[in-house]
């Protein structure tokens, strides 16, 4: 079997060549010769034996297996000067830099933690950012982020490795004066018949079909579960469509109190739903990203964050 004799320097190359779309711009930006940047990527092509861009003479264009090298390039480069920094840092004593993206609603939860982290673990500085359920997953794909926390995956989205950090319970928001308002707790059959606002399906599919599948076990009827396009400013979109009478929708106990929005009331489901979320990481971890995992599992104990202990757990970083 050979081997490939592909350089990183080649790789950094063909994506600029592949962002830029013009040889010309890619080869200014590199401060190469335009030629030189030529001679490059047709090695590159004849190392892979493939054709990477389709060229004409207004731009270039990607060819299917150019796509496919994109996505790797990003994450091997990505991975490589990562490599380079905990190198550096190990031998300067400096302190690694992580980039966590974090997905809406999980910061109501994990307000203290989150916190703490980015005030700094022993060895290691935390970037946080907020990033919707699925942008977060493909940050972490694309190297563009080191690690995650999101609501429970769907099975294809299990390529990452990860571990459950605890459950969160959730109740329902109802209108005031709705009749269910009378008592303590609601169950989930009296919901049957009740129209369901949720946030959009497509960022949080684990999380949206996990409430639904509680909430309406036997299943929706047409027009049943409304969606509050309002994404960005969830949950409190929900909980005013609730307030305006649009429906009743799931919510974090103990979140949904706190935002203070008036004309709702929440309870507690009897059979109760409790949702998972995750901290996920392409592996392998290296040890800053052990420590930044070991230490959002300590801090998840915190009486100030709104999460229990976990039913399940995936694998620990290795």
């Amino acid at each position: 079997m050979g081997y490939l004799l592909v350089e990183l320097r080649q790789l950094r190359y063909f994506l600029t060549v592949a962002e830029e779309r013009r040889f010309a711009r890619a080869a200014e930006r590199l401060h190469i010769a335009p030629p030189s940047l030529s001679q490059q990527i047709q090695a590159l092509e004849r190392e892979l034996r493939v054709t990477l861009f389709e060229r004409t003479p207004q731009r270039v264009e990607l060819t299917p297996a150019g796509e496919a090298l994109m996505i790797r390039a990003r994450v091997i480069l990505a991975e490589a000067d990562r490599a380079r920094d905990e190198v550096r840092a190990a031998d300067a004593g400096r302190r690694d830099s992580l980039s966590l993206r974090v997905c809406n609603m999980a910061d109501f939860v994990l307000d203290g933690p989150l916190h703490a982290a980015a005030l700094g673990i022993p060895g290691v500085e935390v970037s946080v950012a907020s990033s919707p359920g699925d942008d977060a997953i493909e940050a972490v794909r694309q190297a563009r982020a080191d690690a995650a926390i999101v609501w429970c995956r769907p099975p294809d989205q299990r390529d990452l490795e990860g571990v459950v950090l605890g459950a969160v319970p959730f109740g329902v928001v109802l209108p005031q004066g709705h009749p269910l308002t009378a008592e303590p707790t609601v169950t989930v059959a009296s919901l049957r018949d009740e129209t369901v606002i949720m946030f959009p399906r497509a960022p949080f599919a684990g999380i949206w079909d996990r409430a639904i599948d509680h909430l309406l076990p036997a299943g929706s009827e047409h027009g049943q579960v409304v969606i509050e396009p309002d994404l960005l400013n969830a949950p409190e979109a929900m909980l005013r469509a609730v307030a305006g009478g649009g429906g009743v929708a799931p919510a974090i106990l103990g979140v949904s109190e706190a935002l203070g929005i008036p004309g709702v009331e929440v309870r507690p489901l009897n059979d109760p739903l409790e949702i998972d979320l995750e901290v996920v990481w392409r592996a392998p971890a290296g040890p800053s990203l052990r420590a930044v995992v070991d230490f959002l599992l300590t801090a998840v104990r915190d009486p100030t964050a709104m999460i229990g202990p976990a039913g399940r757990r995936t694998r620990s970083p290795a």
